[in-house]
Formats: structure tokens, sequence, C-alpha cells
């Protein structure tokens, strides 16, 4: 492993970039998203999201100024709270093949 990162980002014309941020929750603070292997990112963000590879050290350089002290790594959803939903007892659950929750965009929050 040579400690590079997958960081999901956002390139213009110019080829400048930026990195992709999110809120774990309503109301709270902003994250950095990072993930240990590009199918881990594209299964978490889809085929189509872009990447840069950073360190870790690298990422909070980014980061900081904006105030954000926290990495998330590999997450699988981050966005609005899903509301909990209480399933009657007598109901059988139905499970399937575990699928990756699609995120929404970051301007959503």
């Amino acid at each position: 492993m040579d400690g590079l990162l997958f960081v999901p980002a956002r390139g213009n014309a110019l080829g400048a970039f930026s990195v992709r941020t999110a809120r774990p929750g309503a109301g709270q603070d902003r994250v950095g998203l990072a993930f240990t292997s590009e199918e881990r990112l594209h299964a978490a963000l889809g085929g189509t999201q872009r990447w840069i590879r950073l360190s870790r050290p690298a990422l909070m350089a980014l980061l900081r100024p904006l105030g954000i002290e926290d990495i998330r790594l590999d997450p699988l959803y981050v966005g609005p709270e899903v509301p909990a939903v209480v399933l009657p007892d007598e109901r059988p659950v139905l499970t399937g093949v575990w699928r990756h929750a699609q995120w929404l965009p970051d301007e959503v929050w």
C-alpha cells in the first residue's frame, strides 16, 4: 500500500479541481471523503465519479482551511438522515443482495 487514498473530486475546464465533501446528517459539520480503492469509491458514488490520489496529510491540508477536521474513510452513504422504520413483528423481513446507496449531490446539503 502506497498510503495514497482515492479522493472524489470535481474538475473544471481550466484543469483546477476541488475535493468533494459531505455532511453525515442534517445539521452536522462537513467531512472529507476518501476511499481505499477505486472500486469502493465507484460502489459508493457511481462509476462516473472522478477522483484524485492524495495522502491523508495532503487531504487534511486542503480541508483544514474550510474548517473540516474529519475524514470519512470508505463511507457507504453520507447524506440526509434516513428515518427509522418500525416493522411489525409478525411480518417477515425480506433480505436480498447488498447494494450501496447512491449519494446525493453536495448542493443538497
